[in-house]
């Protein structure tokens, strides 16, 4: 999505303000021209987003946003007129939005807009409904706020497009379709994806005792046919929010405070999961344990404020070597696991040779000394159908093994 912004009002004031604001929240490339004549004149249509008046001196009845609408640009109208007859008039054409601008929100619905389009541009939505009249106006609404979307005409179809398609972020379907059903739908999604990892929106006529069950199956919205679509909209944007607000926390929750990696029940989770994926697939990975060399003597010369700031210079260097596809967690005070998915033995030795020697370059500033330290780590190679509890043995036996050997080095379980 480009990040340039036209806005077309008479007001050259108010224009240039608007224009400001925008560039100065978000760093965007902002044009602003102030007649229908000069909107004629543009060269350039690639533009995220147009924010247009309905009433200018040469255009005083809002052919410049019928104009933009039929070069199949994305137009938010952006008024001081807020007759609901005209409001309603213009809302049943292909804008995006209806702002008033005299009113005190008008600022920030604008930054919202754009902040919003930028945000899901490109987010990956699976429409589920039966009939083609209903799936095409729904897509439409989707797909001028540039998301992108996979239209299936049944359940059964939607299942398949997820299968395919890990990135989905939100499915959208009919309760009432053949082959497999809205609530069928949901309950496949639920056993496998929680409310914040994949969002299910459903739509279908009123009944109360249905909603009532499909929200304790762990829909996020339910919406009434027939659609309007402000109201799609706003529900749309407030089922994204909270699953972006969701796993927000649930990450949070899951970082130790200290490293910034996974947490000790987060680590086990993931690395349970991962060796559980692998259990019928040939795979080689490695298990490792890192350990800072002398840290309790460091925490007791220097206080646990720098201590901690070991620890989080440490897993920095990790993450920073590592693959994002691999897990990083603080397994205990003293130790940072390492699961490296997918490697052969001889790439292990070299990425963990590489974050011990990284690490005893970097040195942290103490009252204007600068404090070197170093770490120890023992690693094992694993197959499929490995045990956990062997691995950690293995690895932390390994490691027992680095500190034997003199520290500052890397040593393999034999």
């Amino acid at each position: 999505m480009s990040k340039k912004v036209l806005i077309v009002d008479h007001n050259k004031m108010l224009a240039k303000l608007l224009a400001k604001k925008i560039q100065t929240a978000l760093n965007y490339e902002v044009d602003t021209v102030f007649s229908y004549a000069e909107v004629k004149e543009l060269s350039s249509s690639e533009y995220c987003l147009v924010f247009a008046e309905l009433y200018l001196t040469d255009a005083p009845n809002g052919e410049v946003v019928d104009y933009l609408l039929e070069k199949k640009m994305p137009v938010t109208v952006l008024t001081a007129n807020n007759d609901k007859a005209v409001r309603d008039k213009f809302i049943e054409k292909d804008i995006l939005e209806y702002i008033f601008k005299e009113s005190e929100t008008c600022i920030d619905e604008i930054i919202e807009s754009i902040s919003k389009l930028e945000r899901y541009s490109e987010t990956k939505i699976i429409l589920a409904l039966s009939k083609l009249p209903e799936r095409n106006e729904i897509k439409k609404i989707l797909t001028q706020r540039h998301f992108k979307v996979l239209a299936a005409a049944h359940g059964e179809e939607a299942m398949s497009y997820l299968n395919d398609n890990s990135d989905v972020r939100l499915v959208i379907a009919d309760v009432n379709m053949p082959v497999i059903s809205g609530s069928e739908l949901l309950n496949e999604i639920r056993a496998r994806y929680s409310e914040d990892e994949l969002g299910v929106i459903l739509l279908g006529e009123k009944n109360d005792i249905l909603e009532s069950d499909l929200f304790k199956n762990g829909v996020n919205e339910y919406l009434i046919k027939p659609i309007k679509k402000e109201s799609f909209n706003c529900r749309l944007d407030r089922c994204l929010v909270y699953m972006d607000n969701m796993k927000f926390l649930n990450t949070y929750n899951n970082l130790d405070p200290v490293s910034g990696v996974k947490n000790y029940e987060a680590l086990m989770d993931s690395v349970e999961n991962y060796l559980n994926e692998i259990m019928i697939k040939e795979e080689e990975f490695a298990l490792a344990f890192l350990d800072i060399d002398d840290l309790k003597i460091l925490n007791e010369k220097y206080g646990h404020s720098v201590g901690d700031e070991i620890i989080k210079i440490c897993a920095n260097e990790i993450v920073n070597e590592v693959k994002g596809r691999d897990i990083v967690g603080r397994f205990s005070p003293e130790k940072i696991c390492i699961l490296l998915k997918n490697i052969s033995n001889e790439k292990v030795v070299k990425i963990l040779s590489r974050i011990r020697v990284n690490i005893k370059k970097v040195g942290i500033l103490v009252n204007l000394d600068e404090v070197f330290f170093t770490v120890s780590i023992g690693v094992v190679f694993g197959k499929n159908k490995d045990k956990l509890d062997v691995l950690v043995e293995k690895a932390t036996s390994a490691l027992t093994q680095a500190k034997s050997n003199g520290k500052d080095r890397v040593e393999v379980c034999s």
